[in-house]
């Protein structure tokens, strides 16, 4: 499936929509993290903070771990889907870091973005990641929207 090519302003005026996107993706990651360590001392026995210890108990703490963990990366692959509807990729979780395909010089490169940047003022190549990103000197040497003309 060919994906769809962005431009800096059409990235840009994505932002307001992709914030709370990439908040509620962020928040639900944390939880996740979390659900699956608590898993993961249930699962080995180890006391958790609530202190169960009979093994009905734990039995029961177990299955309501599950489920609530399923239901969070339900919730999180929705926010995914969200992202790439709009024509996105999430880099990473953690960080809310989106990637936007677009073009450089007419070769295929990625915009990059996270939440606590006002703008999309970075890209990278396809085969970098965020920590190899380049700061955005000349926007005409990107794919350029030209705005619609009203007639």
């Amino acid at each position: 499936m060919e994906s769809k090519l962005i431009s800096i302003e059409e990235a840009n005026r994505m932002l307001p929509l992709l914030r709370q996107i990439v908040g509620d993706i962020m928040t639900n990651w944390e939880r996740i993290i979390y659900q699956r360590t608590e898993l993961e001392c249930l699962e080995k026995g180890i006391d958790s903070t609530d202190g169960i210890t009979d093994p009905p108990s734990r039995a029961d703490a177990l299955q309501n771990l599950k489920q609530d963990l399923n239901s969070l990366i339900d919730r999180i692959n929705n926010y995914i889907r969200e992202v790439e509807d709009l024509g996105c990729f999430v880099e990473e979780f953690k960080r809310g870091i989106i990637n936007f395909p677009s073009l450089h010089n007419g070769r295929k490169v990625f915009l990059c973005w996270k939440p606590d940047e006002p703008n999309v003022c970075h890209w990278h190549e396809l085969d970098e990641s965020f920590n190899d990103r380049v700061r955005i000197r000349d926007v005409g040497e990107f794919l350029y929207h030209k705005p619609r003309v009203q007639g």
